[in-house]
């Protein structure tokens, strides 16, 4: 019976073997060994003409355009040919797929085609994915399922079918047929999938040992354990996700990207830095995927106090990039870097080319709706940063004479109403604001806690106290209480009680991590409100710390910073600019406990160069401004800026938000 069997199932592939032509297409296969050899390509069409019933010219024509798509075009290119390699491997060895054996000989004849199958439907599933047609590639997932592979080579479908679910948590049955109707239903159909993956690897053991090495079945465990830490991760369950980040830490096999992920949502922001280098160090994958590690430390190194390298990096990425899956993403990073370094119209800028981009979310959780809700909430900032400026640039004592200016209240009133509007509708439509957003830090919150701050400002202050409060005493991540505090001091304040607002600010920046650089951001706004609900010499305290650490943030705030001025100009145009130095929200004093000013003119051809320093204590901050004879109406303006080390270069009309490319998850082109 058992050599009866044996040569039924080996009846295809004798068939397969007696065939020449298919026999010299296995041979001249051999000769291209990568999916990124250009010859593959003209390989693989050769194939095809050679024998067009057999899968294996499909097969590497697919994987040869899966890994050149950069676009959803791309993938609907790599799709044709793959669904026929599928279509053609099911056809004529199916009876091979499905073997299961313990006997070496052979598993080992049959051990490539079950290999193919596994990269086929892996670019397959892939594909789907990148264009959004879950649907497809949960189909594609259930092929591979239902052969039961006793080892699925190349594939993983039950750890796939959880993260398909995961992934696409947010919508329900109405976007794609498999999902349930709620975030918390998704959630958890995905951990029973990875139950499930669990069993399988336990079921297959008796078949599968002595046939692989003990360690190579014990480490199949931790593909099942990769995704069970990110949604637990997800969850907020810390023990549970501490342990199976333990298990992967142990046996080399954890996610960088994840890992920091893991610890940024926890509050450990220095760790999570590192873990982000590591994961560009570690980087070895050739698919074209979202890269999060840029992205995040971009905006690390915001809440450290240092746009200027969030903006150094992410220009570099873009630049090397092009406008490959990840662009659009980067865009966004840029533009958050931008909006803190004060630069508010190159900001709109690079955020209107986010909104114009039709990012492919390849190879990560972040989907759509994050990234329409990023582009919304930097719009609404940047809009209520382009008001703070104008104001910071003309404090005239004759500013409400001026009708431009009543113009300008108008303008700016309307846009920030019209952009508050569209991030509040994508917020209350977001069935996981809470877990998500509210939350402030989360594996899949996109937006800097002040975002949050912004996005929820005058939307119901006293259900926000509440819902804070009960995070204070809830949460189980100690080191973002403080941030939690930060928010309700501002809630407080918004609601006219100083006294509750000033206690919430004084615990933030004497809580004892207070010399963490990662908490610059939090400090300094912290700063802010304690300077807002002071007066006289302790206002100007206060306002000086913020000074000291975010010097950026003073002109967009409702603060003043006082500056003794020790120059006196030498011609009626040196004049002229300090005049409108003085007409700025600066204040000049005399006081020796103020920042001291100093100003030197140099003229430079047709154009003039202005080196100022900038002295407290021991501390000396200097530079060159250089204004050619078009700017010089500008100058003093711009020189204010300089003060508080912001680049602005011009001073001019702000670009308008560009509309947003809201995508539907489940539209299929025609």
């Amino acid at each position: 019976m058992r050599i009866q069997l044996l040569f039924y199932l080996l009846v295809p592939l004798g068939a397969s073997a007696q065939n020449s032509v298919r026999e010299q297409i296995d041979k001249e296969r051999s000769d291209v060994k990568s999916f990124l050899d250009s010859k593959m390509y003209d390989k693989a069409r050769s194939f095809i003409r050679k024998d067009s019933t057999y899968y294996v010219g499909y097969l590497l024509e697919g994987g040869y355009l899966f890994f050149r798509a950069n676009d959803e075009l791309g993938f609907y290119k790599a799709i044709v040919p793959l669904q026929k390699a599928l279509d053609k491997i099911e056809s004529d060895y199916d009876p091979i797929l499905r073997i299961r054996t313990n006997n070496y000989a052979l598993y080992n004849a049959n051990y490539r085609y079950q290999s193919d199958y596994g990269l086929i439907t892996y670019f397959l599933d892939r594909c789907y994915q990148n264009v959004e047609d879950q649907n497809k590639a949960m189909e594609v997932l259930k092929h591979v399922r239902d052969r039961d592979f006793q080892v699925e080579i190349n594939m993983d479908s039950y750890n796939t079918m959880a993260w398909l679910y995961h992934r696409n948590r947010v919508f329900t049955s109405r976007n794609f047929s498999f999902l349930k109707n709620s975030v918390q239903e998704n959630v958890a159909a995905a951990n029973r999938c990875l139950d499930s993956a669990l069993r399988k690897i336990q079921n297959d053991f008796p078949v599968n040992n002595g046939l692989y090495d003990p360690r190579f079945l014990n480490r199949q465990y931790l593909s099942t354990f990769h995704y069970k830490a990110m949604i637990y991760d997800y969850l907020f369950n810390i023990d549970s996700a501490n342990y199976y980040y333990n298990a992967l830490i142990q046996n080399e096999a954890y996610s960088s990207n994840n890992y920091a992920n893991f610890k940024l949502a926890i509050g450990e922001l220095g760790q999570a830095d590192r873990y982000f280098k590591q994961a560009e160090e570690r980087e070895r994958n050739v698919e074209k995927t979202t890269k999060e590690y840029f992205y995040s430390r971009g905006s690390l190194a915001i809440y450290r106090g240092h746009p200027e390298k969030a903006d150094t990096l992410l220009s570099r990425v873009l630049q090397e990039q092009g406008s490959t899956p990840g662009y659009g993403w980067h865009c966004i990073g840029l533009a958050r870097a931008q909006h803190y370094e004060g630069l508010t119209a190159e900001s709109q800028q690079t955020a209107n080319k986010a909104a114009r981009f039709q990012e492919l979310h390849i190879g990560t959780t972040w989907g759509q709706e994050q990234y329409n809700l990023a582009v919304a909430s930097l719009n609404y900032i940047n809009q209520l940063q382009f008001k703070k400026e104008y104001w910071f640039e003309h404090n005239e004592w004759y500013f409400w004479f001026n009708p431009m200016n009543w113009y300008r209240w108008v303008k700016y009133t309307l846009e920030i109403r019209h952009h508050k509007m569209v991030l509040a509708s994508l917020i209350a439509e977001n069935p996981e604001r809470e877990q998500v957003i509210y939350s402030l830090f989360s594996p899949e919150n996109l937006i800097t806690f002040d975002e949050v701050l912004s996005a929820t400002e005058g939307f119901g202050n006293e259900y926000f106290i509440d819902f804070y409060k009960n995070r204070l005493n809830s949460d189980k991540r100690p080191k973002l209480k403080k941030y939690f505090r930060y928010v309700l001091g501002k809630l407080y304040l918004a609601e006219g009680k100083e006294k509750e607002a000033a206690t919430y600010f004084e615990q933030v920046v004497f809580d004892p991590e207070r010399g963490d650089p990662f908490q610059t951001l939090l400090m300094a706004r912290a700063y802010e409100g304690l300077a807002q609900v002071s007066h006289g010499m302790k206002e100007k305290s206060y306002v000086l710390q913020l000074y000291k650490i975010y010097p950026q943030i003073i002109p967009f705030t409702d603060l003043t910073m006082q500056f003794r001025l020790e120059t006196t100009p030498a011609n009626e145009m040196e004049e002229q600019i300090i005049d409108q130095l003085g007409e700025t929200r600066i204040e000049f004093t005399k006081d020796e406990n103020v920042p001291a000013v100093r100003i030197t003119f140099t003229p430079r051809d047709q154009a003039m160069e202005i080196h100022y320093s900038i002295q407290f204590g021991r501390k000396v901050k200097e530079g060159t401004l250089r204004i050619d004879e078009e700017d010089r109406k500008d100058a003093g303006r711009l020189l204010a800026y300089r003060f508080f080390e912001i680049q602005k270069t011009k001073i001019g009309e702000e670009p308008r938000a560009a509309a947003q490319q809201i995508k539907n998850p489940s539209e299929k082109p025609v």
